[in-house]
């Protein structure tokens, strides 16, 4: 698969896991949402600055995109844990409801 269509899936990934339609999403960007389906569809790529409102509306970091992971690595264990930490807050966070749980 190609970048531009990675890149677009993974758009959709995060759009559809925040439960946001492609209407929605474009309006926070600025673009149609005809320009947003050709995106997520990987026929077009976007500008700097589309990428930009883009994270900014998904409250992402742009590497997030470009994190190409398959499902199923996803869902390994190992992976989950390399991503948690990567992100010491929300390492924290978990261990503190861990803490409370038990």
């Amino acid at each position: 698969m190609n970048i531009k269509k990675l890149f677009g899936k993974r758009i959709k990934e995060i759009r559809t896991r925040l439960y946001l339609t492609q209407e929605e999403l474009a309006e926070r960007v600025g673009i149609s949402a005809k320009s947003l389906s050709q995106i997520e569809l990987g026929n077009n790529f976007i500008s700097a600055e589309n990428l930009s409102a883009i994270c900014s509306a998904l409250k992402i970091n742009p590497k997030v995109l470009f994190d190409f992971q398959t499902e199923e690595e996803e869902n390994n264990f190992e992976y989950v844990v390399s991503k948690l930490k990567d992100n010491k807050i929300l390492l924290n966070k978990i261990s503190q409801i861990i803490q409370i749980i038990e």
